[in-house]
This record gives structure tokens, sequence and C-alpha cells, in this order.
């Protein structure tokens, strides 16, 4: 009998450990953020980075410069996970050694893997950049000699903000740990995308990563104010650009912000940008469709849930900009309003079991829940976004406001039961923290047919919602596309508007929108209506002439959109991924731009390391500004349960050896 037991307990032990090793195998498969406290004993390459922007109207393009210095005797590869714009085209990669520069070339992206692991074993300097997520990418480099100094250039397109009367560059440079719970490989975009990345954040000192920036600003009209709410700047006018640079480097530790404002009437109405390559134009188009109609429609009484994230990464000063904001947002409402509170960590909780009217019991009830809320577990944002959309179609116009950090990395599972359940909700996210997954906020508020607002510091809270609550107040200019009477159906394809489905336009905000055209179109084609309609209003705007076909990178941003769209449509449309992977690989290489499926690889021809062998450091980020701690991602309640599992393990593991050597 005892022998019996202990077989048993030892099956048992075994079974828990298989368990636990299965857990870790599935994380190793997916992007984890870790914090380690063996971290301190290691020491880091030092990294600094350089930032050249220029700002031509509403197009921006972007020269990071990534120094890595070897001060060590030792041969070394230098690797560093780095945040993006979630819309940034990138699209160069010089490796820059002493005076040579050696161009990157883009491949597909397990061909470019090969090529910097060949060239890395036959000891030559080689260097890698690749895209993991649409706003995190990796710089792989190889081969740093001993004492020895090497620069990554990295250069990238994005467009800018346009929001009411602010226009606004955001550079993001902090990296917020993230949750990412079990999911089926069918439940994100590719395997290879969510490749096995650690980044490593100290627990106990902060890594030197200083930044500097120089930003040549060309607005296209008379300015009024420029300023950067987190950063000390300088402006300098040199003719018509007015040069911005910073006292002294900064920590990668917080998004960089840069806004201007044009004088009273200075507002451009609209824009035309074209670049003709191969005849064929690719026009940008940039609509600021007028708002005094919109205004004056009558406002609707609302449904609004308030969706707030108190996980462990919104500890510190996350939380209390979520806090003063739902409590704000709160006196936002009209008395024929009423509302709800969805708070969420590892599980979800509501305020009320079904939404209540405004009244002064029910705001006095809703401060005491507010009162309650701290933060700490995982970020379990499933849950909380089914409990919000359990009333996909409703007789008031609902409206679901996140204020959330977004650290999660199963984002295509979310956007995907967004999409699935949201009926006639609109979702709007408000990004909190000093380094929100800005990728997650936009595609989420694209998915759920809102906005995306970012709120770094709690001094900007009421000026940021007042202006969210004055769009969701009025009607949205909805179901905008081409005016198809009279158009042929092959002009439209061969048009390829991108993004394929235009999204719903608030008060105040712009439209965004990319076209090809054949050189000759002017010729051979009627003019294009863009339209779109609110309750008892249309709107209608012709679409102008290419003007001059000479302006530098508007290809490569209509490359970029029919990327996103493509991706799309792999989430739509999962059983013919193959297809739409292949459409946005030949995309990514016909227009050199990196992607999930492409990536740039520098190689310098002469091998300099034949003999010793390399050891890899990977780069260490700083935790973004204002938090505290890690914790909460390395292992985040309601996440893997490994942990369990291996103390169980061994538990019924000893119990059984005790057994088995005692009968």
């Amino acid at each position: 009998m005892k022998s019996l037991s202990a077989i048993l307990l030892f099956v048992f032990s075994s079974l828990f450990a298989s368990m636990a090793f299965a857990n870790f195998q599935e994380d190793d498969a997916k992007l984890e953020f870790h914090s380690l406290a063996s971290d301190t004993a290691f020491e880091q390459m030092p990294l600094s980075t350089d930032v050249k922007v220029t700002i031509n109207g509403v197009v921006a393009r972007t020269q990071l410069t990534q120094t890595f210095s070897n001060n060590t005797v030792e041969w070394l590869e230098g690797v560093y996970s780095f945040p993006l714009p979630e819309d940034a085209a990138v699209d160069t990669l010089n490796m820059i050694i002493g005076e040579q520069v050696i161009e990157g070339e883009i491949q597909e992206k397990q061909q470019a893997e090969r090529t910097y692991q060949a060239a890395k074993k036959s000891g030559k300097r080689t260097s890698l950049v690749k895209q993991v997520r649409p706003n995190l990418f990796t710089t792989k480099l190889a081969n740093i000699g001993p004492n020895e100094q090497i620069k990554i250039q990295i250069e990238f397109q994005q467009l800018i903000k346009i929001d009411g009367t602010t226009f606004s560059y955001r550079l993001p440079m902090g990296i917020t740990p993230r949750f990412n719970p079990k999911q089926t490989i069918s439940q994100s975009l590719d395997t290879e995308t969510l490749s096995s990345v650690v980044t490593q954040f100290n627990t106990t000192s902060q890594p030197d990563r200083p930044v500097s920036f120089v930003v040549d600003l060309k607005a296209g009209f008379e300015l009024s104010k420029i300023d950067s709410p987190h950063h000390q700047i300088n402006v300098q006018p040199i003719g018509d650009i007015q040069q911005i640079t910073l006292d002294n480097a900064i920590q990668a530790d917080r998004d960089f912000i840069l806004k201007w404002y044009p004088l009273l009437g200075q507002k451009p109405k609209a824009t035309l940008l074209s670049e003709t390559i191969d005849q064929q134009t690719y026009n940008l188009l940039v609509i600021l469709p007028p708002t005094h109609d919109l205004v004056q429609q009558k406002v609707q009484p609302r449904e609004v849930i308030f969706v707030v994230d108190s996980s462990g990464s919104m500890e510190g000063e996350s939380m209390v900009q979520a806090k003063a904001g739902l409590r704000f947002a709160l006196q936002q409402l009209n008395a024929d309003d009423s509302f709800n509170i969805i708070d969420f960590d590892s599980e979800s909780h509501q305020l009320f079991s079904d939404a209540r009217s405004v009244t002064e019991q029910t705001l006095e009830t809703a401060e005491q829940f507010i009162d309650t809320m701290n933060a700490d577990g995982g970020t379990n944002i499933a849950s909380a976004v089914q409990m919000a959309l359990v009333k996909p179609n409703s007789s008031k116009l609902r409206q679901i406001v996140f204020l959330t950090d977004g650290s999660i990395g199963n984002e295509q599972e979310i956007f995907s039961l967004i999409r699935s359940k949201l009926g006639n909700n609109r979702l709007f996210t408000i990004g909190i923290g000093s380094a929100p997954n800005s990728y997650f906020m936009t595609k989420a508020a694209e998915e759920g047919r809102g906005t995306f607002t970012y709120i770094s510091d709690t001094e900007q809270v009421q000026t940021e919602l007042k202006t969210l609550f004055k769009k969701l107040r009025y009607p949205v200019l909805k179901n905008l596309g081409i005016d198809t009477n009279g158009v042929a159906k092959s002009v439209l394809q061969n048009l390829e508007l991108q993004p394929k489905q235009l999204r719903d336009l608030y008060l105040g905000e712009p439209l965004y929108a990319t076209y090809k055209t054949p050189t000759n179109y002017d010729k051979v084609s009627s003019p294009l209506n863009l339209i779109g309609f609110a309750d008892g209003y249309e709107w209608s705007f012709t679409l102008p002439n290419t003007q001059n076909g000479q302006d530098l990178g508007v290809a490569k941003l209509w490359a970029r959109m029919k990327i996103d769209s493509l991706r799309n449509e792999i989430s739509h449309d999962y059983s013919n991924a193959a297809h739409y992977k292949k459409a946005i690989t030949d995309t990514a290489l016909d227009f050199h731009l990196v992607s999930d499926y492409t990536s740039l690889v520098a190689v310098d021809k002469t091998p300099v390391n034949v003999a010793n062998k390399i050891k890899q450091l990977q780069m260490a980020n700083r935790l973004p500004a204002g938090s505290t701690t890690a914790k909460a991602h390395g292992y985040p309640r309601g996440g893997t349960d490994s942990p369990l599992m291996i103390l169980l393990g061994i538990l019924t593991l000893l119990m059984s050896l005790i057994i088995w050597f005692r009968r």
C-alpha cells in the first residue's frame, strides 16, 4: 500500500511538473515581460539615442540613431526592444561603423533572421531590425568589438495627429510591462509575430537610456504656440521652420509629445499630397469636415459605461490619473443620461447591476466605489469587455469609455471580441500613464468606432476629458465612403482606398485617407465624391486632382495603411490567413517596409571576429515614469499558474520520496 501511495504521489508530482512546464512552453511562444532581480548584477551595455524629426504639414519623418557602446574586452551582441508609433512606416536601416555606412535591405522575416545568424556566426558585424508588434520593435547587433562603438540608424514616417485646433507629434519611449493571459494560436495574429522576446526591467536601479531631440517643424500656417507637456523645449525660428531642441538629454521612460497651435483662422480645411511612382500616383487626403452643422444637431440622452483598469501595472501615478479622470467624467453627464462603472484587474466588478440615472445618490455611491479601487492583479481586460457589451443593441446611444494603460499582450483576442459584440455601442479608449500601449488603444477605438485620447499627466485630466466629452455629446459623421453613383466598379477597385473602411468622425477630428490613381486619371475620369451622414445631415467632398506628384513618402504611407487593412482581414477571415500574409509580405517587400513578415538586415562583408565567442546581452529598459514596480507582470495574478504547479509538484515529489524510503 505504501508503495502504491508513493507511486501515486510520484505520478501526481510529475503531472503538476509537466503542467508547469507546458505553461512555460506556451508562454515562451508569446511576448512576455519579466522582472529580473538578478539583472542588477548584470553590467548593462551603454546605449544612447539621438532623434531627428522633420515635420512637413501633416507628415513626420523620424530618424532614430541608437549608439551601442562596448566598454568591455569581450565580443558582444546587443538585443534591445523599443516602442515606435503604431502607424510608423519603417523603411530604412543603416549600420554605421566609424565613417562606414552599411545600408540594410528588406527581406522576409525568416530569411532576414537566417542572414543575420549566418553573418554573426562567421564573425561579421551585422544588425537586424524586426517588428514584434505594430508598436514594438527589436534591434539586434552582433560582433561589437572590445571598446567599440556602433550606431544603428532607423528611419520611419507617420502622420501627425489633429484634434480640433491642436496638432501633435508623439514618439513613444517607455514600455509598460504587459499582461498576457493564455490564448490559442488562432487568437493571435501569428506565432512568429508573437515571438520569444524577453524585455528586462531593472527592479532596483534604472539603466541609463539617454535620448536627445532635434525637431524641424514646418507647419504650413502661422502658429500661436508650441509646447511639450512633459519636457522643457527650446524653439528657434529658422526661416519658415521652427527648430525645437532640448536643453539636456532625457531618459527613455516617458513618451515625448510636441504640440503646436495655429493662429485663429489659420487651420487648414483640406490638404492633398501626392507622389508618382511607376505610372501610379499615390494620394494622401486630409479633410477637416465642417463642425457647425453637427453642433446644431439635437443632443441625445446617453447610457455611458465607464470601464476602469485597476491592475498592477496601473500602480502609482496611473491609478491617480484614472480616478481623477473618472470623477471628472461623471461630472460631465447630463441629467437625462444614465451610467455604470466596471472595475477590472484579474476579475471584473460593476457598480450597479444595470445602468442607473444620474442623481445625487447614484453619484455618491459611485464616489464610494471609486475610493475602493486599488492597483493590483493582472490586466484581464476580456472579462471587462464582455461585461460592458452585454447590450449590443440599446434604445439609447450607448457609449463605453475605457480608462487603461492597455498593458496587455493579447490584443488580437480583444479586437475580435469588440468586433463580434459591438452592435450599436461605441467604444472610446483613454490612455493612462507615461507609456500606454497606444497600438491597443488606437485599434480598440477603431474597432469600437470611437476615439483614442491620451492623458499622460494628472494636470491634463480635465482639459483632455472636457474635449472628449464635447465630442461624445454631438452626433457622429458615419458611413463615410466614396459615392458610387455613376462610378464604374473597376475604377473604385483600382483606387485601393486605404483604410479600406473609413472610420466614423467625431467633432473636430480630421479624415485621413490614401488612394492611388493612374497618372492619366484626371483626363479619363469624372470627379469622385466622399460622402458621410449624421442624423438629419449629409456631408460630401469632391476629391481634388493631383497637385504635383512629388511629395516624398506618400506612397509608403499608402502601403502602411494597406498592410493595416490586410491585418484586419486576417482577424475577420482567419481561414484565408495565408493569402493575406502573402499580400502583406509582397506589399512590404515592394515598398521596403518592416512588417509582421519582413525585417531589415545589414551585414558588413568583412569578418572581424573569427576566433572569439560572442556574449549576448539583453539590454534592459527603464520602467515608465511614475511606475513603482514591475511586479504585476512577472507572474500576474489571473495569468499563468506555473508557480503554483511548480510548488505543488515539488511538495508531492518530496512526499513520495519520504514514503518510498520509509516503507
